[in-house]
């Protein structure tokens, strides 16, 4: 029995790697999870990188994070499984191969779940965290930040990061 469905996982695991590859090299390319959220953070707040604010670090930040929930980690990275699944069903390639307008359609379409929706509100939380956040965490330049806001940050600043 063990065998049998040993063999069974064997066949179906050779299989399916099988189409993966003959799908195309284009749809099933080798990007990492983090680098899919660092394009989707792109893509829900283009303006960040111009103002100096570098959510992908935020974000590693987080998920390397004791205070985080593993269930929140693994919501992050499942997220992007789910949303590169939406991508295929779409467009035939993964999320980080689209144009800008097809990864805009494609977060438009996932916002109609709900998954979707608390994904991209996990999203926006930790890019507005980064843009939010004090220089001792290393991911935004205030001077950047206060001159688009208008913003002044808080005193006294922290001594040492929570994160």
């Amino acid at each position: 029995m063990i065998l049998n469905s040993r063999r069974i996982f064997l066949k179906t695991a050779l299989f399916g790697g099988a189409v993966l590859v003959m799908y195309g090299a284009t749809v099933f390319g080798a990007v990492s999870p983090m680098q899919t959220m660092a394009l989707v953070q792109e893509d829900l707040f283009p303006h960040a990188k111009s103002l100096g604010i570098k959510t992908e670090a935020y974000l590693t930040l987080i998920l390397s994070h004791s205070k985080v929930t593993p269930k929140e980690k693994d919501f992050l990275r499942n997220g992007v499984q789910w949303l590169n699944e939406e991508a295929v069903k779409m467009y035939k390639k993964m999320y980080s191969n689209l144009s800008e307008s097809e990864r805009q359609a494609v977060l438009k379409s996932i916002a109609k779940y709900k998954w979707g929706e608390k994904w991209i509100n996990k999203m926006l939380t930790y890019i507005m965290e980064a843009t939010f956040s004090d220089e001792i965490y290393g991911v935004c330049k205030n001077s950047a930040r206060a001159a688009w806001l208008k913003f002044e940050t808080g005193y006294p600043h922290p001594k040492e990061a929570y994160l």
